[in-house]
């Protein structure tokens, strides 16, 4: 087996001084079947992972070195290969691999690189996400893959807000550290107004139609994002089923008290917050001319409406035991 190691170019520098000696000692081991990348460019962990699978196929594993945005990039290239894909959390985040990866090596990635020899690969789900215009018509370039959540609403607010915060103090680790809850505080205060139709396939085969004022909505393959928020606290990652999570339109002062119970996944039940198991579903702004605006793990969109539908078994994910 080859073991290629894409890291992000912004990569946690304490995490990548403790994986480097690993990296080696798997180099020792299998001499000429190690590489590693730093990338150089948006997209290129996507770029090089392609390129990879291409000539390799299943005789090599893509470690995905970085936050959810490499992570994202990898999978998108991977999906229905037999390329199998690991995940090593050295981002700002790291969210997917919350639920990804053993507690140990989420705070101490070095140890996965240790037992990569050892892992087994099981084949994951993921979200096919379809931007379309006010046609119904698939937008140009506006169909990807996402493996944790896909999010509208305040949620893409905080998302791009965070994302102006970590641009603007690279070299500040406490305040990437705390971006999503600072930007948190900041989307709470400019207040939002989102308003759509969904059109939901739950996991029988039912439908489920409405019309809603939103504060934010989130599908999810994952549990975890935002650095933590936990919308779907059951989600699993290999059942087939998406998770829908529709938190309706209310006051500041009704929804600040919901913040730490959504970060924790103790937001349900709750009487304003609609969930539900679904396999795919269609978002529609209700607005003329208005778009809405999304996110997956950290890379944002827009359609007039946004279909979204599981992929069952996608990826072959590493599953580590520590």
């Amino acid at each position: 087996m080859r073991y290629v190691f894409i890291l992000n170019y912004f990569a946690d520098k304490k995490k990548l001084a403790a994986v480097n000696p690993e990296i080696e000692a798997l180099r020792a081991r299998h001499p000429d079947r190690v590489e590693t990348h730093i990338t150089e460019y948006p997209g290129h962990a996507g770029v090089l992972a392609r390129a990879y699978s291409e000539k390799y196929g299943s005789e090599v594993v893509i470690l995905s070195c970085g936050g959810d945005g490499t992570l994202h990039e990898i999978s998108n290239a991977l999906v229905g290969t037999d390329t199998p894909m690991a995940v090593i959390p050295m981002g700002t985040a790291n969210d997917f691999a919350r639920a990804a990866v053993p507690p140990a090596g989420y705070v101490h990635p070095e140890l996965l690189v240790r037992k990569i020899d050892d892992v087994d690969f099981e084949p994951i789900d993921v979200m096919r996400v379809e931007c379309l215009d006010e046609k119904g018509e698939p937008l140009p370039d506006g169909t990807k893959y996402s493996i944790n959540i896909t999010s509208f609403g305040i949620d893409t607010l905080v998302q791009a807000t965070a994302k102006r915060i970590v641009a603007s103090v690279r070299k500040s680790r406490l305040i990437r550290k705390n971006a999503y809850s600072l930007a948190v505080v900041y989307s709470l205060i400019h207040g939002w107004d989102y308003r759509m139709r969904y059109a939901l396939t739950l996991e029988d085969g039912s439908s489920v139609t409405g019309e809603v004022s939103y504060a934010l909505a989130a599908v999810s393959n994952g549990r975890y994002y935002g650095n933590g928020f936990n919308p779907s606290p059951a989600g699993v990652l290999n059942d087939g089923i998406l998770e829908a999570c529709i938190i309706e339109d209310m006051p500041l002062i009704r929804v600040l008290p919901l913040v730490p119970k959504y970060k924790k996944g103790t937001h349900m039940p709750h009487k304003k917050i609609l969930s539900y198991r679904i396999t795919s579903c269609v978002l529609t702004s209700t607005r003329d001319k208005e778009v809405l605006l999304g996110n997956y793990e950290g890379e944002d969109f827009s359609g007039s409406s946004v279909r979204i539908t599981v992929v069952p078994g996608a990826v072959r994910l590493a599953s580590f035991s520590i």
